[in-house]
């Protein structure tokens, strides 16, 4: 109701202000503010690059006497909804009211410095994200490029006055747009009473199973538009089975077509819980909407899928195995450019798995590093000293002094071939001979690098443009057994991300679990910041 009569009050005052501007001077097209009149309202504003802005520009003004632009600007803070923004974080009332007061110099000077601070803090927000997002959880280490004052209002100044100008500021991403297009739909089904009952709790059901919680599961699967799920039988027949691998395969669950309690629990989930979803990643893309890169590598940490992307097409999709869900070993997030290769690796072992991990190995089997190909050392000597020859019980995570390191071969932890974008995080993404883990829906098995499934084909890649024979080159190398880097001639930026709603290979919009937490937290911030479920909350 809020949003509806701002609207209604906003045609009236937009109308009798063009009406009038078309009748005669009363509402000038450029607005004949007194240099020093602007230039002393400018001064209290305190707001330096505003001032600069207005200086280098002559103190002409953009928004006052320009009834076209002010529409649109007041249309675009309106639907901010529809970007997922905070619409009660902008003043729109009281740019209305300073239109309504407008047509004396002190009234025009404060109008144009109103919708010029207004303009800029919503185009920032557009463009660029609301939220820091290290602020708000402790794994992103990313930070959005903010735009400048100046290159704003200068945008705004050349703009023909309609909306043109906030559509150019929108993200370019092809996902932006279908997320907007969730967000409206999610919005039209949450007002039409959501996706049906829930279906409550009780044993797990499989194939043959029917019953009253049967229909429950085909009436929702159906609204949800799976195939397979129409109709009114309560049976769990092989069409039903097969719309629910589907919903499975599309939320990150064990796709066999059980309904266990992690199936129950995503089958349950309310449309109100996926418009949060997709309002945190809206901005999420605004953090990154910015040129990535004619080639970047992009990690999507939420989807277990690794991208190499050439002028904004895939060239290479692997699946991949991020950091485990526990606090200590989640996957961060964060941008670097990779630079180098490294050919049969040897892995350096953190300290904090040497002593979580393989110390309580060494002291019931003190053997366990010889027949792993590890080499013990002494901290800050060098010295390889022979565990088996160790009175192991005397150390603990506190004191332990030796560090582990595993030679290359096939039984490495880090495979055949590690990609490195040296980072204070020790992060990096490289094979592994745990091959099984990537035919799993989740793969959070890691302490936080990135294992990648198709190793050689993403090196292969990413020497494609220095080698002639990128596949002969690297197997060369790899026949010799010699731990050896190869530099990228040009360093490749990549992007660690966390995308639980985003495009898949089909153009589809997918969703994922959260598996690390992370939504919750944005959402609750950008809610802080004004945010606010259309059509759940007021």
């Amino acid at each position: 109701m809020f949003r509806d009569f701002r609207k209604f009050t906003l045609k009236a005052t937009a109308f009798s202000f063009i009406a009038a501007f078309s009748a005669g001077p009363v509402f000038a097209q450029t607005a004949d503010i007194p240099q020093d009149v602007f230039l002393e309202q400018l001064t209290a504003t305190q707001n330096s690059d505003l001032l600069a802005f207005y200086e280098a520009n002559g103190l002409a003004p953009i928004w006052a006497g320009n009834p076209a632009r002010l529409l649109a600007l007041v249309t675009a803070l309106e639907n901010s909804d529809r970007h997922g923004m905070p619409v009660a974080a902008y003043d729109i009332a009281g740019l209305e009211q300073a239109w309504a007061a407008s047509g004396t110099p002190d009234a025009d000077a404060a109008l144009e410095i109103l919708a010029a601070e207004l303009y800029v803090e919503f185009a920032t927000d557009l463009t660029s994200g609301i939220l820091e997002p290290s602020e708000v959880v402790e794994a992103i280490f990313t930070s959005p490029r903010r735009p400048e004052t100046g290159q704003l209002l200068t945008q705004a100044a050349n703009s023909s006055g309609n909306g043109d100008l906030f559509e150019a500021l929108e993200p370019t991403d092809p996902s932006y747009n279908a997320l907007q297009a969730e967000l409206a739909r999610l919005e039209a089904v949450v007002s039409a009473g959501g996706w049906g009952p829930k279906i409550s709790d009780g044993r797990t059901i499989r194939a043959g199973h029917s019953g009253a919680r049967v229909l429950a599961i085909r009436q929702r699967l159906n609204n949800l538009g799976y195939e397979g799920a129409s109709g009114v039988s309560d049976v769990y027949d092989a069409d039903l089975v097969m719309a629910m691998q589907a919903f499975q395969s599309d939320n990150a669950l064990d796709a066999d077509g059980i309904v266990g309690p992690k199936t129950l629990l995503a089958l349950n989930s309310d449309p109100s819980e996926q418009m949060r979803q997709v309002i945190v990643n809206l901005e999420r893309r605004r953090w990154l909407n910015y040129d990535l890169g004619d080639r970047h590598i992009f990690v999507n940490q939420a989807a277990f899928l690794g991208y190499v992307m050439d002028f904004g097409l895939p060239t290479l999709v692997t699946r991949v195995v991020v950091g485990k869900t526990g606090d200590i070993f989640q996957t961060p997030e964060f941008n670097d450019n990779m630079s180098h290769m490294v050919v049969n690796p040897s892995w350096n072992v953190p300290q904090s798995i040497a002593t979580r991990e393989y110390l309580p190995q060494l002291l019931r089997d003190p053997s366990v590093l010889a027949r792993q190909n590890f080499v013990m050392q002494v901290r800050g000597t060098g010295a390889v000293v022979d565990a088996r020859l160790i009175d192991l019980s005397q150390y603990s995570a506190n004191n332990f002094p030796f560090v582990l390191r595993q030679r290359p071969g096939s039984n490495n932890a880090l495979g055949k071939v590690k990609f490195m974008f040296p980072n204070r995080h020790n992060i990096y993404l490289h094979d592994s001979p745990a091959k099984s883990l990537f035919t799993r829906d989740t793969r959070a098995y890691s302490a936080g690098c990135v294992r990648v499934q198709r190793p050689f084909d993403l090196a292969y890649t990413l020497l494609a443009p220095q080698e002639a024979d990128p596949e002969t080159a690297f197997q060369s190398i790899l026949r010799t057994g010699r731990e050896t880097q190869v530099n990228l001639e040009k360093k490749v930026p990549i992007y660690l991300t966390y995308q639980t709603v985003f495009l898949d290979q089909d153009g589809e919009l997918a969703y994922r679990v959260d598996i690390y937490g992370r939504d919750k937290p944005i959402f609750d911030a950008l809610a802080l910041a004004g945010v606010s479920l259309g059509g759940v909350e007021g």
